[in-house]
């Protein structure tokens, strides 16, 4: 898996349940986003359906990702 350099403030200021198993894992262990706007706001297809993460957020009949960690991954290298 591919290494991921995020700030220190980045990773303080995130509330990350799974102790960022992002960034750890030999596996991918985040939510596949398919559509970003701007970069602010990223739709996801969450992992799976009891994948239970505070950043997941229910927008119409879809997911949103709210975790700076997990749009700071897409934003800067694309996953």
């Amino acid at each position: 898996m591919m290494k991921f350099s995020i700030s220190k403030n980045l990773r303080d200021d995130t509330k990350c349940k799974k102790d960022f198993s992002c960034l750890k894992g030999k596996e991918r262990s985040f939510c596949d986003i398919y559509d970003s706007s701007a970069g602010r706001v990223h739709f996801i297809r969450p992992l799976n359906s009891d994948t239970l993460c505070s950043y997941k957020m229910t927008f119409g009949y879809s997911f949103t990702c709210n975790c700076p960690v997990r749009k700071d991954l897409y934003n800067r290298y694309g996953v």
